[in-house]
């Protein structure tokens, strides 16, 4: 019964995730802050109009990689369900070192992001927005991981 309660659940998410692009992150954030991440930032922002000009800018740049980083999350997490129940050393392998990868990604997008907003606008908003954007990161984490259950089928309470 549990596994096949397990199969069920990858299959939902199968579906979802297959759907999760920047939709499905947005509504995350969306459910966890009450309103959309654009509006978000901009809350904690607090720029001034010339500031803000420039800043959207970036931002929008930002997003579209910061997009295709969490679309090969989405990837990511769909091979882990449909490798989950029978998941071989190789297939765990290529899985934890892809997961490395889009980590790193993330890291290095915000990196590149700090240093084109500290030098076009000041390194103190670029901090602020590079924090707010690590905060965020870490709720959606926290919000997924709660949903995919752990190799050997370790299962925690929400």
């Amino acid at each position: 019964m549990k596994i096949f309660i397990l199969a069920a659940g990858f299959i939902i998410l199968s579906f979802g995730l297959k759907a999760q692009t920047n939709a499905e992150e947005m509504k995350m954030v969306q459910s966890i802050y009450g309103m959309d991440k654009r509006e978000l930032i901009a809350k904690h922002m607090k720029l001034n109009s010339n500031q803000a000009t420039l800043f959207w800018q970036l931002y929008d740049e930002y997003e579209i990689q910061r997009k295709e980083i969490g679309q090969k999350r989405a990837n990511n997490i769909i091979s882990y369900a449909d490798k989950y129940e029978q998941m071989s050393n190789e297939d765990a392998d290529k899985l934890i070192k892809s997961s490395f990868e889009i980590n790193l990604s993330f890291i290095q997008l915000w990196e590149l992001t700090y240093k084109k907003m500290a030098k076009s606008l000041t390194p103190v908003i670029a901090a602020q927005f590079i924090q707010a954007e690590m905060f965020i990161e870490n709720m959606v984490r926290q919000e997924l991981s709660l949903d995919i259950p752990l190799i050997g089928e370790i299962e925690l309470k929400k």
